[in-house]
């Protein structure tokens, strides 16, 4: 980062971040994280969304600050691919985009989206991530700004680079949340290579679920353990921890609109606080998609600030476009495995994952095992957290 973030800043930052995760378990709260990303933005307003860049055509998008009517929206998607900015979003994706990177105030002012779309609806500026998916769609993230507001510059473009390794996982958490077999205990690929610890639990905080990073970070015992499958503080004599997901189950079942809670978990060891959110996952089954699940349960986001913000399967999947899954087999492969392990590491055949591993090369632009490796170690390390993850009270 090029430039220190405020504590006031981090406060912000961390409220919505929070807000994130509550809005990727319950589509009700993206209200609530796009009015917290105006404010951290200092923006008029925040959108989010989803592109097919083929068709043209917005398939999910969320709008705070502006009162856009359907006519709008129709001739925002219908003059996108017009857009003078759009080249250079789409071409640097996890990357912040400032709208004056690449664009002078004249090419924009001239385009037909500026003149029929933005100056009506009140857009001057903006700043944005692509979050790439797919080579045919893009999902996005932007905040916006009137002609009255200055121009987004460098100190946004570095609470967006903190911002975005969440806004990745949050919209993998929205897509692959639906499709967890909590009575088998089978996860996607997706959940088991993110750097924050995921873990599901009932209302007698029974463990349900957990990924491979909150697994590891239960087996530390400094601070939160699962002892005999059930969560608890460890050094919380009254258990916040425990209260917590039942207030929020409660939550649940009553039917009452609840945002999740944050707390931080003290360490034995000493170490920075443990931050925790803690959100209900479960509103409507059918909704949902859980229809498996007969009661509501708790999503516990745990994240760590020894630990660094991405994984290196999170790393491979940004770089290179991997999917998770690609990414989960390329990692094997990198720890030394041949085809044959790797794929029993990862649970597929070996004439699947020589299928996957030619994708894999096609998208690293390499032809063999070797050039894979090397390209993957020449990837930056993980960094660490830039910011303190204690929640805030």
């Amino acid at each position: 980062m090029s430039h220190i973030i405020s504590s006031e800043k981090t406060r912000q930052l961390l409220k919505t971040i929070d807000a994130l995760y509550a809005a990727a378990c319950n589509p009700e709260n993206w209200e609530g994280f796009l009015a917290a990303s105006s404010q951290l933005f200092e923006a008029q307003g925040t959108q989010i969304g989803h592109h097919d860049l083929v068709n043209h055509q917005l398939s999910f998008s969320r709008l705070h600050g502006y009162e856009w009517d359907e006519d709008h929206f129709r001739r925002y998607d219908k003059l996108m691919p017009e857009d003078p900015r759009l080249p250079h979003f789409t071409n640097n994706p996890f990357m912040p985009i400032h709208c004056r990177m690449s664009v002078t105030d004249e090419a924009l002012h001239a385009s037909r989206i500026y003149q029929e779309v933005l100056a009506p609806g009140g857009v001057e500026y903006s700043i944005g991530v692509n979050l790439r998916e797919e080579e045919q769609t893009m999902s996005y993230f932007l905040a916006l700004r009137n002609r009255h507001q200055s121009k987004f510059g460098d100190t946004e473009c570095d609470l967006m680079q903190e911002l975005i390794p969440h806004l990745s996982r949050a919209l993998w958490l929205k897509r692959d949340l639906t499709t967890i077999d909590f009575e088998r205990n089978i996860a996607s690929d997706t959940l088991d290579v993110m750097a924050i610890g995921l873990i599901v639990a009932d209302q007698s905080s029974n463990i349900r679920f957990a990924n491979r990073t909150a697994r590891e970070i239960l087996q530390e015992n400094d601070g939160i353990s699962g002892t005999h499958d059930k969560i608890h503080a460890s050094s919380d004599p009254g258990d916040n921890l425990k209260s917590c997901i039942s207030r929020v189950i409660y939550r649940a079942q009553i039917g009452a609109a609840c945002s999740g809670e944050a707390i931080a978990v003290n360490r034995p060891s000493g170490a920075e606080k443990l931050a925790v959110f803690v959100s209900s996952v479960l509103v409507d089954n059918l909704q949902s998609g859980w229809a498996r699940v007969a009661e509501p349960l708790a999503l516990l986001i745990l994240r760590d600030p020894r630990r660094p913000v991405e994984t290196q399967n999170e790393l491979l999947c940004r770089v290179f476009g991997l999917t998770p899954s690609q990414s989960r087999l390329a990692g094997f492969m990198v720890q030394g495995l041949s085809v044959r392990e790797a794929a029993s590491e990862a649970g597929i055949t070996e004439a699947s994952a020589r299928q996957y591993l030619k994708i894999v090369f096609q998208k690293m632009n390499v032809s063999r095992q070797s050039e894979m490796v090397l390209k993957t170690l020449e990837l930056p390390a993980p960094r660490k957290p830039a910011l303190s993850s204690t929640p805030r009270n």
